[in-house]
């Protein structure tokens, strides 16, 4: 199997089927709407099929319908001119992501397992969907006028790393061991300097120890070996619980009143986003 058809084929098997037109370039539901333009890179062309077909914008599409939105919201998968790269835009309320983010993802992915036991579907399916979501958190706060306080690229993290913690239990391992493989990675070639500390975005060793830490709050039984493996400080993961439940509230204050399917306590806010994902 080519390595850039394996990344969809991995994607797909956590989403669920969202209708018979498999093959479609372009799709609406309710208003967020799909574009999945072809890239010149011949390189990228397996890419585009492989997302096409296996609908993945919808997928995300669908989780982020679950919320009223006032207008429509495009999801967009586009060749950037050699930039690896994904964004929200407010100008036209779009979420764009690039081929060569994508195919760099595949690449650092481990070709088996990674010394800390990430296999090479986690690598590659946890920083997409963590990825589109966090996309995605920047689209709710402007369509929706949610007000943030601290800085905005945290608060996506956090909104999209509580989304994925409500996937199915596998799936949510999956997701949260890809993304941390991702940061860590990511931080072995990030410059530490003056810069870096001025960028809008935290460095990647924060941002890791923001999803482990998430994760483990969210079920200490469940993530218990991020702290007995040592990948979580433990004085960090004390207060775990509290960073977990502030999100939540946030979320449910927030976000929660727009939902299409009302929270009651997180269960059937759980059963939303999971519904997004039954095979």
């Amino acid at each position: 199997m080519k390595v850039r058809a394996c990344l969809f084929l991995v994607l797909a098997a956590c989403a669920a089927p969202l209708g018979s037109g498999a093959g479609q370039a372009a799709g609406e539901a309710g208003r967020t709407r799909v574009v999945y333009e072809p890239p010149r890179k011949a390189a990228y062309r397996g890419i585009y099929r492989e997302m096409r077909d296996h609908r993945v914008l919808e997928r995300v599409a669908a989780i982020v319908g679950l919320v009223r939105l006032p207008t429509r919201l495009t999801y967009r998968l586009k060749e950037c001119a050699g930039e690896l790269n994904a964004w929200y835009a407010p100008e036209n309320r779009s979420v764009t992501v690039c081929y060569e983010l994508l195919d760099s993802i595949v690449q650092a992915a481990p070709r088996a397992r990674s010394p800390a036991g990430v296999t090479r579907q986690e690598a590659i399916r946890g920083p997409v969907f963590q990825i589109l979501l966090h996309e995605s958190s920047h689209a709710l706060f402007d369509l929706l006028d949610v007000p943030i306080l601290g800085r905005e690229e945290d608060a996506a993290d956090q909104v999209a790393s509580l989304i994925l913690l409500h996937l199915s239990p596998a799936d949510a391992r999956m997701v949260v061991a890809g993304g941390g493989y991702y940061f860590a990675t990511a931080a072995k070639d990030e410059p530490v300097d003056k810069g870096a500390f001025a960028d809008v975005h935290g460095l990647s060793w924060q941002r890791f120890y923001n999803l482990a830490c998430m994760a483990y709050g969210s079920d200490r039984s469940r993530y218990r070996t991020i702290v007995s493996k040592g990948y979580l400080p433990k004085e960090r993961a004390d207060g775990c619980g509290e960073e977990y439940e502030q999100v939540a509230f946030a979320f449910r204050k927030l976000i929660g009143p727009h939902l299409r399917v009302r929270p009651v306590g997180g269960d059937r806010l759980r059963r939303a986003f999971r519904s997004a994902f039954k095979s």
